[in-house]
């Protein structure tokens, strides 16, 4: 590793690594709704959708001892902060730029250490003139900033054909929950479809007819996914009266949004 050759073929090497093991993670779809922001993804009795702090919100893919390691970390930076000075000071951009992203871009460029397999959506919702935010970050530590809605994916492909459908039902007026649930779980059905197919192994002309699948085919897909596994979806609800927003969807509450349409 004395040569700068041997260096950046080492950091070849361990993209390669984590993307081959990023490739079967559930996909997560965060949206901006009529009262805040959901986060939904489908998972198999290990929880992926976490609070960090009062407007703060987390989910990830990759492998879970990472996912805990930086939630846990997330959560200690938020309410240090949070004592030390206020709660207004708490801010998403503070935790991703100045704590989760460098410790993430350190592990990933020092090639002696393991890197972390994770790649992270955290959301924060807007008071006042602040708009909602959603951040990306990725295994190498660069991020992604958007207002609206934001997605992960274990393959490139199946997040632009997420964020592609996703992008087709967004107005200027956010939808109700129950439309933003029925809406996140399509983008998380094409998103898992292609990312099962494989993003070495399928053409982009194959990806393309994938994100076609039509409603029919996108419902049979949920249902198949939840004989195993059951949906997770969480809200920052502007309207709730205490200072944390943080709600999970109960079960119940989510049947009822799903009835007579899957």
């Amino acid at each position: 590793m004395y040569e700068p050759h041997q260096w950046l073929d080492a950091i070849d090497n361990r993209r390669e690594y984590i993307e081959d093991r990023l490739i079967t993670g559930s996909p997560v779809v965060g949206l901006t709704y009529d009262d805040g922001i959901l986060l939904l993804t489908i998972g198999r009795g290990q929880r992926k959708v976490f609070e960090i702090y009062d407007r703060i919100a987390l989910s990830a893919i990759g492998h879970p001892a990472d996912i805990e390691k930086l939630r846990i970390l997330a959560i200690d930076a938020a309410h240090l902060e949070g004592f030390n000075s206020s709660a207004e000071d708490v801010t998403l951009h503070r935790l991703v730029n100045f704590v989760i992203g460098p410790m993430i871009k350190q592990s990933y460029d020092e090639i002696f250490r393991s890197p972390y397999i994770i790649k992270m959506l955290m959301v924060e919702l807007g008071s006042g003139n602040n708009p909602n935010q959603f951040y990306v970050v990725n295994y190498d530590g660069s991020l992604k900033i958007e207002q609206d809605y934001e997605v992960l994916a274990g393959a490139e492909k199946a997040e632009n054909e997420m964020l592609k459908r996703l992008s087709e039902i967004q107005t200027d007026n956010p939808p109700a929950l129950e439309e933003a649930l029925k809406f996140a779980l399509e983008a998380w059905a094409i998103g898992r479809k292609i990312s099962d197919a494989g993003d070495s192994s399928v053409s982009g002309d194959e990806n393309s007819e994938i994100a076609k699948t039509d409603e029919l085919e996108i419902h049979n897909l949920i249902r198949e996914e939840l004989h195993d596994g059951a949906i997770e979806a969480a809200v920052l609800q502007g309207s709730k009266a205490s200072s944390s927003k943080f709600r999970l969807l109960e079960k119940t509450e989510i049947d009822t949004i799903l009835t007579g349409w899957l």
